[in-house]
């Protein structure tokens, strides 16, 4: 695949690993993405970039083995 190469929101979805209506939701925030007529195009380059963002921001929630071990309930 070239850099140059475009890509419709069906197959930026798919690159991204992402569902299509968040492709749309990117897109329409200006993050990806540029309209051409009734058609949303995707660059591999910005894709590219845009998973390189996303992988170096934390996710939410808490780490793994923040919580300890479980301890199961005991029997009534």
């Amino acid at each position: 695949m070239a850099d140059d190469e475009l890509m419709s929101a069906v197959q930026a979805a798919e690159y991204l690993g992402v569902i299509r209506q968040r492709v749309y939701d990117l897109a329409s925030r200006g993050r990806i993405g540029r309209r051409v007529g009734n058609l949303w195009l995707f660059s591999k380059a910005e894709l590219d970039a845009y998973k390189v963002e996303r992988e170096s921001k934390p996710r939410g929630g808490r780490p793994k083995g923040a919580a300890g071990p479980l301890i199961p309930a005991s029997p009534a």
